[in-house]
């Protein structure tokens, strides 16, 4: 049975968890607003000192779970392929906790992005994978505390997003990049993958 067909099984698993995915996200979210409320009120009746530095981390905690979980299941949800006119700074900000986690704690993502950037057609869904294969091929090779730096800036025809790690990328996350953008130029610590404006 050819891969395309939607009875393959990696494609049913796929549809069947991209299916579930809002209902998932919708029960993280109500149990989300309930930490939160519940956070909220004790900080009014908490006093100085250590108490106070337990519930801080308890709140940082929870917006970092937050975070990720809105990241995972976002990418879950979206179709195999999903090409649409969408900034790339909306789609890396939602995409770096991720990238955090697929990297690990040893390593760590910075994005640079203006604060207004223009949309151009992009597979999003493509983008995401392809990024996450490249943090995930990386990540055992590199020394501890590395980092990857995505910049996204604007030319006067395209939009693009500068990728650096201190080993660049391997070939097979420059191939899938090369397949989700419109131009893609290796450099020896990275790439610049580059979408034309419409």
């Amino acid at each position: 049975m050819a891969d395309d067909q939607p009875t393959h099984p990696v494609r049913l698993r796929q549809d069947h968890l991209r299916r579930v995915a809002p209902a998932v996200q919708h029960e993280i979210n109500n149990a989300m607003m309930v930490l939160a409320a519940n956070l909220d009120l004790l900080a009014r009746s908490v006093g100085e000192g250590a108490p106070q530095r337990q519930l801080d981390r308890a709140l940082q905690a929870s917006r970092r779970l937050e975070e990720t979980m809105r990241g995972f299941l976002d990418a879950a949800r979206r179709e195999v392929a999903e090409t649409s006119l969408v900034s790339p700074a909306t789609v890396l900000r939602q995409l770096l906790p991720l990238l955090r986690v697929a990297l690990g704690a040893r390593h760590g993502a910075e994005l640079v992005a203006p604060e207004r950037l223009t949309s151009v057609r992009l597979d999003r869904a493509a983008l995401e994978i392809a990024l996450l294969a490249a943090v995930q091929e990386a990540a055992p090779r590199l020394p501890h505390g590395s980092r990857l730096n995505a910049a996204l800036s604007e030319a006067e025809a395209e939009v693009l997003l500068e990728l650096s790690l201190p080993d660049g990328l391997g070939e097979q996350p420059l191939g899938l990049l090369r397949g989700c953008c419109a131009r893609l130029e290796q450099r020896p610590d990275g790439c610049v993958l580059a979408w034309a404006k419409e």
